[in-house]
């Protein structure tokens, strides 16, 4: 596995991931570029998993060192967000007391380094992606294999598979559903950079009936913005809800934007975190 010549290829993930269409309202507004392979250099540090701290964050002992390290491009369920439990489950499914190289050389925002981790085997695994497709974490947006982890993300998010599962999280108070509700984000809205107006996401009630969406979420993927609905908020059939960015004291204002430079995944969850819809923006930059 050293080696200049050491490559895991993406590809075949992603198109095993693309096959199932279950769940189609997830949409992508526009494509991110794709990589569809990472190298592995000789310099590249090798560890073996010795605990999972969280669903997107593991201690590897490379030689006698045990060393904190969050993978790279994938955010989990933490803390006591729904889903956060099985997150930590399936990363020690994958890799704890597993060979793994440690690709990159970036860190976040505490110090702590962001790394792909690749089960260093005759057939090596990309574990960040394969957390993607099981659903139990969301791709990021920004970084060399942004692209890939975006369709892989794409694919489990139709399939239902892990926290998109259709109430993974329970039934609402309103009693058991057979689905969930028809409410879809239409459009993310981002104006020009001389428009004096505020950037805006677009939620429609695509069902027949109201939709009471008091205590809902609407949030990144980072979770590092959100926005909860406040007492009250109910959706007509067919009505289309406006929620404004980056703005104060309007009645539907968030006072961050949901994405970054680069795009984001826009999540809306009910008030036990059951996943409603998703929309992926992409920020294309022209040469």
């Amino acid at each position: 596995m050293r080696g200049l010549a050491a490559t895991v290829v993406l590809v075949a993930a992603v198109g095993a991931a693309c096959s199932n269409g279950a769940n189609t309202s997830s949409t992508v507004d526009e494509e991110e570029p794709t990589s569809s392979s990472i190298t592995i250099p000789d310099s590249t540090e090798h560890g073996i998993v010795s605990g999972v701290v969280d669903g997107d964050t593991v201690q590897v002992m490379i030689g006698e060192e045990p060393k904190v390290i969050d993978l790279a491009g994938i955010r989990a369920p933490q803390g006591d967000e729904c889903y956060a439990a099985e997150a930590s489950l399936a990363v020690a499914d994958v890799v704890a007391g597993r060979s793994v190289a440690l690709v990159g050389d970036a860190t976040d925002a505490e110090g702590t380094p962001l790394r792909y981790l690749i089960i260093d085997e005759d057939v090596p695994i990309l574990v960040n992606v394969e957390l993607v497709e099981r659903g139990a974490a969301v791709a990021l947006h920004g970084h060399e294999l942004a692209g890939d982890f975006l369709r892989v993300n794409d694919a489990a998010y139709a399939s239902g598979r892990g926290m998109w599962g259709t109430f993974v999280c329970g039934h609402p108070p309103q009693g058991v559903a057979p689905d969930r509700p028809q409410l879809r984000i239409e459009a993310i809205n981002i104006p020009g950079a001389v428009s004096p107006d505020p950037a805006s996401i677009e939620i429609v009630n695509a069902s027949y009936t109201e939709v009471r969406i008091s205590g809902w979420t609407m949030r990144d993927a980072t979770n590092a913005s959100s926005y909860t609905f406040p007492g009250g908020t109910v959706l007509a059939a067919g009505d289309t809800l406006v929620v404004m960015m980056s703005c104060d004291g309007d009645a539907w204002c968030v006072d961050a934007d949901l994405w970054s430079a680069g795009g984001n995944t826009v999540i809306i969850a009910d008030e036990l975190g059951n996943i409603v819809d998703r929309r992926v923006h992409v920020v294309v930059t022209e040469q």
